[in-house]
């Protein structure tokens, strides 16, 4: 089974006719990336496009995530953004049994975070992977050098280079550091921008250390990507094609919301993807999300009452996974009598289908994405299905989805503020 887009609730609030005329260019715009060769201006950043090209090294992934996951106590994941977002959010969501605990290291500067990653492996047997495609970002860069340190306290030379895995680019200077300290080296793929690199090498050591199946998840990928080939974009072109539409009528805020809290981090994910591929020239709508019922008791407020510049997606999960029923209770007197024999499976379901028709009575364009359950596969599909639909988005406002000039200002200015060696701020 694979996912079910519903925008029927949404399309009733664009304009006569543009859903239909942006649905043509969004086509148009996937037939584009399709047929991409070398001598394309945009060849150089869509290598994810094919997940079987951006899929590497797996033999050495699983030979190596075996070995960590028999020896080590903690798994140091170290990367900020797209080095990390992928895995993190699938390791929370679908947390397998058994192996090391994964900290999240390099993605912070703050010292208290930093001191609490050191404290977390003080006294374990730690392993690392350290994340960065150039290697000049300050933070993977920064928090290497201190995990380095306090892992030297204790480890030979010999043994720092098993237990470091680095993943860069071919060529980078965090190819050279592996070759001078014997690490393992990990392939991110040149073609790969990092928000777009969920197939690849940055997230797939992660989920293999973590226990997650990583060739059930790269056939949902794969599934994705040749059933949107069928249709020229699919359901991801129609999901560019409707959120364009209700932008072009004003609306300038998406709310990502789901009912299963276990997909958090799967909507900072998506607020990167979609943050950052079209946060330019001053356009682009605006990635927030919700976690309900929770959220209902806050935004939930705002999204049925508030000014009318929201649009709305339900990541919706046919199968939670789990069944609680409520057991009677006459005799305590409670007055919630009337969920007896009730699982909360199903009364979550309710909640979120009374959320959707009250958020789109009140005015919210409202979009369904309906996901069969929360597993590795399911993750393959959503992630190709957002990154094709976000491609095709940023094509249909006139932006390119796949640079980030905006994230690199802050850099150099910060740089110079640091004193780095050649670097201007402005």
């Amino acid at each position: 089974m694979n996912l079910n887009l519903d925008s029927d609730l949404a399309r009733r609030m664009a304009a006569p006719g543009e859903v239909e005329a942006a649905l043509a260019d969004a086509k148009a715009e996937y037939r584009r990336l399709a047929a991409l060769g070398s001598e394309d201006k945009d060849w150089p950043v869509t290598g994810w496009f094919h997940c079987a090209e951006a899929a590497q090294q797996l033999d050495l992934i699983k030979e190596k995530a075996a070995e960590i996951r028999e020896n080590a106590d903690v798994f140091v994941l170290v990367g900020v953004g797209g080095s990390n977002q992928a895995a993190r959010a699938m390791i929370e969501a679908i947390q397998k049994p058994g192996g090391p605990e994964i900290v999240y290291a390099g993605n912070t500067l703050s010292a208290h975070g930093v001191a609490q990653v050191l404290q977390k492996i003080e006294g374990k047997s730690v392993y690392i992977n350290v994340i960065a495609k150039n290697f000049e970002t300050l933070e993977p860069g920064s928090h290497y050098r201190v995990l380095r340190a306090a892992m030297a306290k204790r480890y030979s030379k010999e043994e720092m280079a098993k237990r470091v895995v680095l993943t860069g680019t071919v060529g980078s200077r965090l190819e050279e550091i592996a070759k001078e300290n014997g690490c393992t080296f990990l392939h991110f793929p040149r073609r790969v921008g990092g928000r777009y690199s969920a197939f690849t090498p940055v997230a797939l050591l992660a989920l293999a250390v973590a226990g997650l199946d990583v060739d059930e998840y790269l056939a949902g990928g794969l599934a994705m990507e040749e059933e949107l080939a069928k249709n020229e974009g699919g359901i991801a072109a129609e999901y560019a094609a409707v959120r364009y539409a209700l932008y072009r009528r004003g609306f300038q805020v998406e709310m990502l919301t789901a009912f299963e809290p276990r997909l958090y981090w799967a909507e900072q994910w998506w607020k990167q993807l979609f943050g950052e591929s079209e946060g330019k020239d001053k356009k682009g709508m605006l990635p927030a999300s919700m976690i309900d019922s929770e959220d209902l008791h806050s935004m939930g407020q705002y999204m049925q009452d508030g000014l009318r510049f929201m649009t709305e997606t339900f990541l919706a999960v046919d199968d939670p996974g789990a069944s609680v029923v409520i057991e009677p209770d006459p005799d305590f007197g409670d007055a919630f009598d009337y969920l007896d024999g009730m699982d909360f499976a199903n009364i979550n379901r309710a909640a979120e289908k009374a959320t959707i028709h009250a958020h789109a009575a009140g005015g919210v364009p409202c979009t369904v994405l309906r996901l069969p359950r929360i597993d590795e596969r399911t993750f393959g599909l959503v992630y190709y299905f957002f990154m094709v639909a976000c491609a095709l988005s940023g094509r249909l406002l006139g932006v390119d989805p796949f640079d980030q000039e905006g994230v690199e200002e802050y850099k150099r200015s910060m740089f110079a503020a640091l004193g780095k060696p050649g670097a201007k701020g402005r």
